[in-house]
């Protein structure tokens, strides 16, 4: 007896929780000149001792020994890798213009830097970087490390402002960003082969995302796992129904990334066919090596444990 299979996934999940989170983002108007924003995994990590903190410090130094090649007169993207390279390119030629008592304002070409460490990004804006070295930049982080509020669970953005060495919390302008925990459904079909058969497999999903930092780091779920087959000596479609419990981890230690490796147990809750018989238990492991791509080896007990075949399937997702 042979059954075909083939296995497809359609997975529902809100529009706003497709793109995975960078982590958090401190953003820092100094001197009503400079825009300094971190990116970085958790702003907790920021300290008085953390590496950023010696990186503004020496890239102030490094603009005052460019000053020769950097021009006022057009825009610059100047990136820098901390004990790598520095390089400068031209930037974005537009304008910046505000309004200001129903007038436009003038305010020129905006300079751009893009300073990328380990496991932190840092993005300056100024309208000239020559500026830059005289920007209390290490003073206004300093104080902010100790404003900063307790680390939450959640990506966020944080915005302050610093003049003549007064800090500003912008409270209202602070962000929520990506994920958050959020109810997932899944269709998905696909085939494999139960022991030496080939069967059909529809499959219904309902989980719980639980994200950190805009991540999704753990996922369980409850399916209803459909096999059904066409018996080719006599015409019968078998129907055989798994409801199985599972959960999906995030395996990657990349908090900007997701690969998860998925292990679930089902019970047979409907048989038909000679496929199985009694008291039927299903362990089964779910890998994505692919975008869209599924693959999945399955373990078969039934028979009241008496018989024990392996299995497999494969499905893909749209």
């Amino acid at each position: 007896m042979k059954r075909l299979c083939l296995i497809f996934s359609i997975s529902l999940i809100s529009g706003n929780l497709i793109c995975q989170s960078l982590g958090d983002s401190v953003i820092i108007f100094i001197e009503n000149k400079v825009e300094l924003k971190m990116a970085i995994p958790n702003y907790g990590q920021l300290s008085p001792t953390h590496e950023i903190r010696s990186v503004l410090r020496e890239f102030q130094q490094l603009v005052s020994d460019m000053e020769d090649q950097l021009s006022p007169a057009s825009a610059e993207l100047v990136r820098f890798t901390p004990g790598n390279s520095v390089t400068i390119e031209p930037g974005e030629p537009k304008y910046t213009y505000l309004i200001s008592q129903e007038t436009l304002r003038n305010t020129g070409y905006r300079d751009q830097v893009v300073i990328t460490g380990e496991n932190y990004i840092i993005f300056i804006t100024s309208v000239d970087l020559i500026n830059l070295v005289e920007m209390p930049l290490v003073a206004c982080y300093d104080k902010v490390v100790n404003m900063l509020p307790e680390s939450t669970k959640f990506s966020r953005s944080l915005y302050y402002q610093c003049i003549d060495g007064e800090m500003l919390e912008l409270k209202n302008q602070h962000e929520t960003n990506g994920k958050i925990d959020v109810l997932e459904i899944g269709l998905t079909a696909g085939g494999g082969l139960v022991e030496n058969n080939w069967v059909t497999d529809l499959s219904l999903a309902v989980g719980l995302g639980l994200v950190e930092k805009g991540v999704t780091k753990f996922q369980p779920y409850i399916s209803s796992d459909l096999l059904f087959g066409f018996d080719n000596e006599t015409g019968d479609i078998d129907l055989n129904l798994f409801l199985s419990l599972g959960i999906h981890p995030n395996i990657v230690k990349d908090k900007s990334k997701s690969t998860f490796l998925g292990v679930d147990i089902g019970y047979l809750m409907v048989d038909n066919g000679d496929l199985f018989e009694g008291n039927t238990f299903r362990l089964g492991v779910n890998w994505s090596p692919l975008k869209g791509v599924f693959v999945g080896p399955r373990l078969y007990a039934t028979d009241d444990f008496n018989r024990v075949f392996p299995g497999i399937r494969i499905g893909f997702g749209f």
